[in-house]
């Protein structure tokens, strides 16, 4: 019998669960019963956002691969590499990125759930000890990339992913507009 296949889905900074790639994601995925999708509501802080996905991956009892979305492809590369499992990042923020994200300190309003919040001095810090330098198994990861990505810098994405598998495309943006298109290179990945 084929094992069941457990996907965590984590969306970007200032997003949510229902972000428009995690309800594209679900909607490809109802059909597949051997795959379970979850798709959580990430906390702003990233020590907590880091201890919701670490519980949800502790908790499980099935195979768990991670996919993640700008600040969630950082979240997802780190805990992949913590757990040993494959990982899939769209147009992820890199560790050469964080530097450059000082100015996410401050009040924000999230864009789903109308939520404000705070992001804190402390917050970016704990963002900081996330950057990992080098990945263990750097062969556990699939980036996607778009070199249009008028958010980060794909050139510094292109240079962490270096020893990665890596699909860079010329165009496109950040949102990553045709994500499903690749859901089933993604799950190739996967498997």
């Amino acid at each position: 019998m084929e094992e069941q296949l457990k996907i965590i889905y984590l969306h970007g900074f200032n997003s949510s669960a229902e972000s428009k790639k995690s309800k594209i994601l679900n909607s490809f995925l109802e059909r597949k019963e051997l795959i379970n999708l979850e798709s959580p509501n990430l906390n702003a802080s990233p020590s907590k956002a880091i201890s919701q996905i670490e519980k949800i991956i502790k908790e499980s009892s099935n195979r768990i691969c991670v996919i993640g979305s700008s600040l969630g492809g950082l979240y997802a590369t780190f805990v992949a590499d913590k757990f040993d499992l494959r990982s899939v990042t769209i147009n992820p923020v890199v560790t050469n990125h964080i530097s450059e994200m000082k100015d996410l300190v401050g009040s924000h309003k999230n864009f789903h759930t109308d939520e404000e919040y705070e992001f804190s001095m402390k917050d970016y810090s704990d963002l900081q000890k996330l950057g990992l330098k080098e990945l263990k198994k750097p062969l556990n990861h699939l980036c996607l990339i778009k070199m249009s990505d008028e958010v980060l810098d794909h050139n510094k994405t292109l240079e962490y992913f270096s020893k990665s598998y890596v699909l860079s495309e010329k165009g496109g943006n950040h949102s990553y507009d045709d994500f499903f298109e690749k859901i089933p290179l993604i799950l190739d990945y996967m498997y």
